[in-house]
């Protein structure tokens, strides 16, 4: 099993100021590590909708969904 690792990166303070905008919509409390871990795993779940609502759009109520879900699968 490999390691977490931090990293420092370097953004642009208008994406930074994007982030702490998405930060304040979460309805937890997050760091801006937590929301940018979010952010990644809702592209994932979006990727996944598209993929299997065979779509060419986002489907974001069923991605939240997936992410939402413990194994990120949705029984219907």
């Amino acid at each position: 099993m490999s390691e977490s690792k931090w990293h420092n990166i370097s953004i642009k303070t208008e994406s930074f100021k994007e982030i702490r905008e998405i930060q304040k919509t979460l309805p937890i409390r997050s760091s801006v590590p937590q929301t940018i871990e979010y952010l990644i795993e809702l592209h994932k779940a979006l990727q996944k909708a598209t993929y299997e609502n065979n779509t060419s759009c986002f489907d974001l109520v069923y991605a939240h969904k997936i992410i939402s879900t413990k194994k990120g699968e949705i029984d219907e």
